[in-house]
């Protein structure tokens, strides 16, 4: 059975075992990791990422404010983890009917 969160790993340049059924607490570790290393070596092509999967600017912000009350990798990985989640149930919740053919590319 292979994890629903492949998705959000590779698109942080980590490699995941397909087979592997990760839990959320080994996605959000495995995250925060990346995000760390990230947030001081490739930031622009971080929040690049982050744009690019929606993640809430304020959200973002806020995680960021050096008052928080969460380390900010910690803070980006659970924010990931949950738009990841939030597209998972969209994507499930939403029919899609087929593309007339005439229509199509």
């Amino acid at each position: 059975m292979s994890s629903p969160y492949l998705p959000v790993l590779l698109a942080f340049e980590l490699s995941g075992d397909p087979d592997h059924s990760y839990s959320e607490q080994e996605v959000v570790e495995m995250l925060s990791h990346r995000i760390a290393w990230l947030l001081e070596h490739r930031m622009e092509w971080l929040f690049s990422l982050l744009y690019r999967m929606d993640i809430d600017e304020h959200q973002v912000r806020r995680i960021l404010h050096p008052e928080s009350d969460i380390p900010a990798a910690e803070g980006l990985a659970r924010l990931v983890f949950n738009r990841q989640k939030a597209r998972q149930t969209t994507k499930k919740d939403t029919p899609v009917d087929e593309i007339d053919p005439d229509l199509a590319w």
